[in-house]
């Protein structure tokens, strides 16, 4: 598809976004405009993770309030028709599967690999999407340079459909958003462990081969890495095998991209199939089911207080995490816990997370919001995944949202972070980060 093409399809998407929910109340279109470093040489088809996060998450919320008001609440409609939508535009710029490429291409963009997202070209019922458009060249110094942005270059995908399950329900317990979003968090938790279902079976075999099959010597038409759950723990074991070492592609062009399940040794297959039951642990989530909160009264602060609480499980570049997450709201008060759980190999590493939201605060006539978060963890020294030594590290944040009538805020995030992965941030080496943008609140 033309470059131009491709552009008006993106800005006819957020056209369509914005269109959608101008009389449309209950949520708030978050649209992160700058982000720093990422956006230095700006693109806006490269969008930084965060941007295109919220983007897929804007996009959700106006079609499913948008379909709400146009049946008039009435239910069942509502709901056929939403999930109609969730299924039809899976292979459109801005769903789900586009947010899952970007956050692969996003990885690789961080170093100047350029890619192209295919989910552009719109190939609805397509059994696989690819990121193409990407030199051996480039792959081949990714990992040698690299190597631990190389393995969360695989994995960034699964990532990117967690974490837009945790902000949709942070909006969800936090500013009790109105939109009909449990489809597209049940679909992610689904997507994710049926994928890791295939890359951990004999079927990655046979779909790779029908991949392989329709593949000539164009390099530039071949996907980064085929299935990324089996290209994550191939690399995940073999940090240091040189990329070329996978053989060359079966057209005789080119380096074989391509990991299978039969190309994995028994002690990676097991950690695999490890993955694919851990991915489970993403059910245990109230959210998914439409239950937002448990209330809970509290004689001691004389206060009720609504909770809730939910695991995801991350690959990362050391192994694997599981975060506990709590939600707690009191009348005045509204805080967000985490308890990570980093593994790699052999070896369990410990970490905590804690957010304080949208805390009020006056200057002069202008009303803020504001949160303040920080981390601190034990993960493997040097992303390591045998390793036993753990390497200290953190992350603050500051968010600031600016009030400036009912239907127009601002928001700028200054946050600094030390080496580590840390969910949903695009850098593991030391990094700062400046981020501004606007909330269009569309309530009453």
């Amino acid at each position: 598809m033309k470059p131009l093409l491709r552009q008006i399809l993106t800005i006819t998407s957020l056209l369509f976004m914005l269109s959608s929910v101008q009389a449309t109340p209950a949520f708030t279109l978050k649209l992160p405009l700058v982000d720093l470093p990422y956006n230095k040489d700006f693109n806006p088809l490269n969008p930084s993770m965060t941007q295109s996060l919220y983007f897929t998450k804007g996009f959700y919320q106006s079609a499913h309030y948008g379909l709400s008001e146009y049946w008039d609440h009435d239910f069942k409609p509502t709901f056929f028709s939403i999930i109609a939508f969730d299924v039809l535009t899976s292979w459109i710029p801005l769903s789900n599967a586009w947010l899952h490429e970007e956050w692969h291409r996003t990885v690789m963009g961080q170093y100047g690999i350029n890619s192209y997202n295919e989910v552009y070209e719109m190939e609805f019922f397509s059994e696989t999407i690819s990121v193409s458009d990407v030199k051996d060249e480039d792959l081949s110094n990714l990992k040698k340079n690299h190597p631990h942005d190389f393995i969360r270059m695989h994995s960034a995908g699964l990532e990117s459909q967690n974490q837009l399950n945790l902000v949709i329900e942070k909006d969800q317990f936090f500013h009790d958003t109105q939109t009909f979003d449990q489809f597209i968090l049940i679909s992610n938790s689904i997507n994710t462990s049926a994928y890791l279902y295939t890359c951990a079976s004999n079927e990655s075999n046979s779909l790779t081969r029908e991949i392989l099959k329709d593949e000539g010597q164009n390099i530039s038409g071949r996907d980064f890495t085929g299935l990324d759950c089996n290209a994550w723990v191939y690399d995940l074991f073999r940090p240091d095998e040189p990329y070329a070492d996978r053989g060359t592609h079966p057209s005789g062009v080119g380096i074989n991209r391509y990991i299978t399940y039969s190309m994995l040794d028994d002690e990676e297959k097991r950690f695999l199939r490890k993955q694919h039951y851990l991915s489970y642990l993403n059910f245990f989530d109230p959210f998914l089911f439409g239950k937002r909160g448990f209330l809970y009264n509290n004689n001691i602060i004389n206060s009720p207080v609504l909770w809730n609480a939910n695991l995801k499980h991350y690959l990362t570049p050391f192994g694997y995490s599981i975060d506990a997450h709590l939600y707690l709201q009191t009348s005045n008060r509204k805080v967000f816990f985490t308890l990570h759980n980093y593994n790699n190999k052999e070896h369990y590493f410990p970490g905590v997370s804690l957010e304080l939201i949208s805390l009020p605060q006056h200057f002069g006539q202008l009303f803020t919001e504001n949160t303040f978060g920080i981390s601190v963890w034990n993960q493997p020294k040097d992303f390591s995944f045998t390793s036993t030594e753990a390497q200290w590290g953190g992350r603050m944040s500051v968010y600031s949202e600016q009030h400036w009538n009912s239907k127009f805020h601002t928001f700028i995030e200054l946050s600094i972070k030390s080496k580590g992965w840390y969910a949903g941030e695009l850098y593991l080496n030391e990094n700062e980060n400046f981020m501004f943008g606007v909330n269009i609140p569309m309530g009453h």
